[in-house]
């Protein structure tokens, strides 16, 4: 019975005050109507897209050096690299620059606090964060929907920009390791050459393979004729009837491929005749130098190789960003919601209102002057 009591009470006071309620209502239901048409229009434009992988600048996945799959679609940690670059001072700088959002949101350049406030205006139209499907999505208001569109693509193309160079940074930076390397071996390959030639020349040594099988060949044959001449000439030189003349000659050739075996069998590496002894001591030293110079022509060509597939990803222009979707000049504004607005001010200036009235009503009684001169 008493909570009944209540609400009547309640209700008659709300009913005396009526038209103090009725008054404020429409005064905010008109105030609220006169400032919400004042507001100015905002238009959202909107770009999704995906952080693409970095192994698609990956030599060795593009020129098939692997047999791994390539993943064209960023990973969990790729995702959050893009989204740290979209929200980045490098990125609000650009935008402030390219658009002159100084000029646009009408603050003054000069100002000492201009930057931050221009900066903090952008960030307040501005977002980029991962949405329910792990993309970045993107989202710029703006007064003028095309305007929106165009700085919600610059952003995003800024981004991609961004991501591109930093990996184009560390691909510069290893290019510039492999033009030093192929640069010293290319040095060391000269010197190798170098060495290679005069050890060539010292020995008389240009194909050891071949002439080690012509001196084996020239040695075969001179002992073998030396023992042909010499036995010849023991039996000729007993038979009275031989010619002095062909036992001359006999003597000749013998003298002749004794003084060959002589001369392969010298012991004088400095002469200018090739020898056994010359061709057994510069071989070795040659055969050194040749697989040297082998092994850095073949390091030297797989540097080049790689220098070149480096070289070549780091001129192709490999997006760091998948775009799902492009941005459009939105047609319908994201803001004011003016109903809302309006809806809101007459419910709060209502409830006020009526609050108001139910505290005067309930202190009606107290005689406030009482009160003030017993503090006295």
């Amino acid at each position: 019975m008493e909570n009944r009591d209540n609400l009547i009470g309640v209700f008659q006071t709300i009913y005396r005050w009526r038209k103090t309620i009725r008054n404020v209502s429409l005064l905010a239901l008109a105030g609220s109507i006169a400032v919400s048409l004042l507001l100015k229009n905002y238009y959202e434009a909107k770009t999704i897209f995906y952080p693409a992988s970095p192994q698609l600048a990956n030599p060795e996945l593009m020129f098939g050096n692997t047999g791994q799959v390539t993943d064209y679609y960023g990973s969990d940690r790729d995702l959050d690299r893009i989204a740290e670059i979209a929200t980045s001072k490098e990125v609000e700088d650009f935008m402030v620059q390219r658009f002159n959002l100084y000029a646009h949101y009408d603050i003054d350049s000069t100002a000492k606090d201009g930057p931050h406030k221009v900066r903090k205006r952008f960030r307040a139209l501005y977002r980029a964060q991962k949405n329910k499907n792990d993309a970045v999505e993107l989202n710029i208001e703006d007064t003028d929907p095309q305007l929106a569109a165009d700085m919600a693509n610059a952003a995003r193309d800024k981004i991609n920009e961004i991501g591109q160079r930093m990996t184009k940074g560390s691909q510069a930076k290893l290019l510039a390791a492999f033009e030093e390397n192929i640069r010293r071996k290319t040095a060391e390959l000269d010197l190798l050459g170098d060495s290679l030639r005069q050890t060539q020349a010292l020995y008389g040594i240009y194909n050891a393979g071949t002439q080690g099988e012509q001196m084996a060949e020239q040695m075969a044959t001179a002992e073998s004729e030396i023992v042909r001449n010499r036995a010849r000439l023991d039996i000729l030189e007993k038979n009275p009837a031989i010619p002095r003349d062909t036992i001359a000659y006999i003597r000749a050739n013998l003298n002749a491929y004794e003084e060959q075996r002589r001369q392969l069998k010298s012991k004088d590496v400095a002469s200018d005749n090739m020898t056994l002894d010359r061709l057994n001591e510069g071989m070795p030293q040659i055969a050194i130098l040749q697989d040297l110079h082998f092994q850095s022509r073949k390091q030297l060509s797989y540097d080049l190789e790689r220098y070149n597939q480096i070289l070549a990803v780091y001129n192709t222009d490999i997006p760091a960003l998948l775009v799902v979707e492009t941005a459009e000049a939105p047609l319908i504004k994201s803001r004011p919601k003016r109903s809302l607005i309006v809806l809101g001010s007459l419910i709060a200036a209502l409830l006020f209102t009526v609050l108001a009235a139910l505290v005067a009503d309930a202190y009606r009684d107290i005689r406030w002057q009482d009160i003030t001169d017993g503090d006295v």
